[in-house]
């Protein structure tokens, strides 16, 4: 019989792909909740949330609204770059919406209900209104 040899190291195809980016959003959205749910617990504390309305936003419609906005012909590559300059932005983005219209802006996957949805109008002010 011949002897099959094998290459002396074994090289992992690249797996940081858009799941990758996704998941890492993901994380990023549970962590986001976890802070939202810290601060709303102070600002109700001390009273602060009686001058204020609060109002939840869908974070996962809104990113998979970002994605279908990019259209098809965007590389994985430059799709990638994309959604983690929208991450890098996604808190500054919100405390502008938020600061501009006079509400607390919260991840919808931390409400139970009771609250209005602004993921459409954050939508529109972003141009990602299908």
């Amino acid at each position: 019989m011949a002897e099959v040899s094998l290459p002396a190291t074994v090289q992992a195809p690249s797996s940081f792909g858009i799941r990758s980016v996704l998941g890492l959003l993901a994380a990023a959205i549970a962590l986001t909740v976890i802070n939202v749910a810290i601060t709303l617990t102070v600002l109700d504390r001390y009273g602060f949330l009686n001058s204020q309305e609060v109002v939840s936003l869908d974070a996962a419609t809104m990113i998979m609204g970002f994605v279908a906005a990019q259209g098809e012909d965007v590389s994985e590559q430059e799709l990638q770059s994309r959604i983690l300059s929208l991450n890098a932005n996604l808190d500054e983005i919100i405390a502008t919406f938020a600061n501009e219209r006079g509400v607390i802006v919260v991840n919808s996957a931390a409400v139970l209900g009771g609250t209005r949805d602004v993921t459409p109008d954050m939508l529109a002010s972003l141009g990602l209104q299908q």
